[in-house]
């Protein structure tokens, strides 16, 4: 089987019926049932997402096909503070769930990380030297092969208008510097991903 070079995040209904050796059907009555979390697309088509698909599966003690074996969540940091940037690094590594880390100090790095390595979650600061955390938020989401994306907003200055502003503009929720180990578990639980 060849394998996918890039990490799917989300299953159509056939696809996970494929995982689960069900029919679609299935699905769609576990789905209904509320036994496995579904989304709709803009297009209006059921889709699974990785993580739940992977819970669903290890809940029910359905193997996990080779696909779905692999390094984890990408999460990419953007921040031109270093301690910020080490402080959500050692996070994620004492958690118990399996993560792949990049980091970005700016804009520019950012666009190029995000372009490279897909992140499926990104930490952003909002004041960054170059394009700022508005910007960036705006081009992740208005890329389709992005929008997916989720992003947890990060400020030491906080306003608001500018939480709104972000928010507006697609990110999940915006961090208040300097934050908790519980202020990252919760972030992250908002995104879909839980953290031993």
């Amino acid at each position: 089987m060849a394998h996918n070079m890039e990490t799917k995040l989300s299953f159509s209904t056939s696809e996970v019926a494929t995982y689960c050796h069900v029919t679609p059907d299935t699905i769609r009555k576990w789905s209904e049932a509320r036994r496995i979390r579904v989304f709709k697309t803009p297009g209006g088509h059921r889709r699974i997402r990785r993580e739940d698909l992977i819970r669903f599966l290890k809940e029910n003690n359905i193997p996990l096909h080779d696909d779905l074996q692999d390094s984890g969540v990408k999460i990419l940091i953007v921040d031109d503070e270093k301690a910020v940037l080490s402080v959500i690094r050692r996070f994620l590594e004492m958690s118990k769930a399996a993560f792949e880390i990049e980091s970005a100090m700016d804009g520019y790095d950012a666009g190029h990380q995000i372009a490279t390595f897909k992140p499926d979650i990104v930490f952003l600061d909002l004041r960054l030297p170059g394009v700022d955390g508005f910007e960036i938020c705006r081009r992740i989401k208005g890329d389709p092969q992005h929008a997916g994306t989720r992003i947890i907003a990060m400020t030491g200055y906080y306003d608001g208008e500018q939480i709104d502003r972000i928010i507006e503009l697609g990110a999940l929720m915006c961090l208040q510097k300097p934050f908790t180990p519980d202020d990252l578990r919760k972030a992250l639980a908002k995104a879909g991903i839980e953290v031993g």
